[in-house]
């Protein structure tokens, strides 16, 4: 069975330096669902490859919220 992933793209406030790629990959690194991250804290951007039969979007959005950052949007990548 082909597992189909879906990327998004969150833009988020609040990262600043490359501190903050550890404080986000946390929250989403070991979730079996979350394939792929991808953070550039200089354009306040979070790319997440998952699979969507296993998380949703907003569950990524909540996580990134709990990392301390302010959700702005999400774009669908693919």
């Amino acid at each position: 069975m082909v597992i189909k992933t879906k990327k998004a793209l969150f833009k988020v406030v609040g990262m600043y330096c490359t501190t903050c790629k550890p404080i986000v990959e946390k929250q989403l690194r070991g979730e079996e669902a979350v394939k792929k991250i991808d953070i550039e804290y200089m354009t306040d951007s979070v790319i997440v490859e998952f699979d969507p039969l296993l998380i949703t979007k907003e569950e990524i959005k909540n996580r990134l919220e709990r990392s301390g950052y302010k959700f702005v949007r999400t774009v669908n990548t693919r």
